[in-house]
């Protein structure tokens, strides 16, 4: 009798990961990224390229007081940000063109296109003022033992469940009851001539991916690790349909906490990884750790931040990898969201400049490093995976009582 054969194809490139799978991966590949250079961040850039966009149109933005000079010396292959913002864009390409199941995702409503630039804007104003996403502020920071990663995630959370209900109040299309014309169904010769064409130009894009990490090695060294991290992030997230926003808005929309518990997991694999990692930069005894601490000072712009990206991720319906990351699946809504998500940049860092840092009951703080605090990395690592655990098992009982409670209600119907 033959054995079934191991279908790797499918595995790999075809079939969906668990969300625990694609966090918990994505978790390695950032801790990896940070353990070359600086830790996983997205929206750093972000202020740059809409300075760099204002000056196609002969803006002197460079001499702008949020620029004070930065535009000149920005260089795409020595910004960390930049090549892994476009990385994941390829990466989650990639992964959609190896499953053949790539295609443009057009917008089907005007509400759509509201909630892009709503959400996208309010995304970019949040992330100048905190000054970060959830990526950089969030789950790059709670594993390095940041007091300011949890402030972050706990106003985060609480802006997405506010953005959430705005969301289905004004932004979500009414249910059409109109016949669509049927798509034109594809045969199966189609079909596979399709799937060809779509692997084609995914190995084609790997093979692009190899020859600008050759090229870019002599002017930036790293350029090449932080290529590949990227595309291995964008793939990891699209093959897992991993979302942040999901994972923050939905257990107040939806009852669901499979993608909030499979962000813990992400964040308690990061945590023990990041441990070793800061011992051998800071010495068990904390002798060598620096006047400049990991993580963002905690102080009142955080939560104010934290909370508007919260709202405009849950509009958007992503954060911003996802934004990139569905980008590359093809979604033209997402392309609106980083257009507005880049413009949001821009008042966000004027806002950042003249009212944040001139008021100290805004900015006046400094950060808070959790070893340095509960005195040492043990008693500070045992503190965090308890939270995350207790976390984890609140998040799990929130489900199963959504549950029970449609259940009850679907009984009573």
């Amino acid at each position: 009798m033959e054995k079934n054969k191991t279908n790797y194809y499918a595995i790999l490139c075809k079939n969906e990961w668990s969300y625990t799978t694609g966090a918990v991966i994505m978790a390695l590949l950032a801790v990896s990224m940070a353990a070359f250079g600086g830790a996983w961040g997205i929206v750093g850039p972000f202020a740059i390229w809409g300075g760099k966009t204002l000056a196609l149109f002969s803006a002197n933005a460079d001499s702008w007081k949020i620029f004070n000079g930065q535009l000149s010396k920005y260089s795409f292959l020595n910004n960390q940000g930049s090549i892994t913002d476009i990385a994941l864009i390829f990466g989650a390409l990639i992964s959609c063109l190896l499953a053949s199941q790539w295609k443009l995702r057009m917008i089907k409503s005007t509400r759509q296109v509201w909630a892009a630039v709503v959400g996208g804007l309010l995304m970019g104003i949040g992330t100048r003022i905190a000054p970060a996403c959830n990526i950089g502020a969030m789950f790059s920071s709670i594993p390095q033992f940041s007091l300011s990663g949890w402030i972050y995630l706990v106003c985060a959370v609480a802006g997405a469940v506010v953005g959430g209900k705005m969301l289905v109040r004004w932004f979500i299309p009414p249910v059409s009851h109109e016949r669509r014309t049927p798509r034109k169904k594809l045969s199966e010769a189609e079909h596979k001539r399709n799937r060809r064409i779509q692997i084609a130009a995914a190995m084609l894009l790997l093979v692009l991916g190899f020859i600008a990490a050759y090229a870019a090695k002599a002017q930036a060294p790293l350029a090449g690790i932080f290529i590949f991290v990227g595309l291995g992030l964008g793939y990891a997230i699209q093959r897992s349909r991993f979302c942040f926003t999901a994972a923050m808005r939905d257990p107040a929309l939806t009852g669901s906490t499979k993608v909030t518990k499979a962000l813990i997991a992400a964040l308690a694999v990061s945590t023990i990884m990041f441990t070793g990692i800061h011992i051998a930069r800071y010495g068990i005894d904390l002798a060598k750790l620096p006047e400049t601490i990991p993580g963002g000072n905690v102080a009142l712009h955080l939560p104010i931040g934290s909370f508007l990206f919260g709202i405009g991720a849950a509009i958007a319906g992503c954060c911003a990898s996802g934004t990139f990351i569905r980008i590359g699946e093809g979604y033209v809504q997402s392309m609106i969201t980083f257009v507005f998500f880049i413009a949001g940049s821009l008042p966000g860092a004027w806002l950042m400049q003249n009212v944040v840092k001139p008021n100290p009951l805004l900015s006046s703080g400094k950060a808070i490093y959790l070893p340095k605090l509960f005195g040492g990395f043990g008693p500070a690592l045992l503190i965090q995976l308890l939270l995350l655990l207790a976390l984890w098992i609140i998040a799990d009982h929130w489900e199963k009582r959504a549950m029970r409670n449609e259940q009850r209600t679907e009984n009573r119907e």
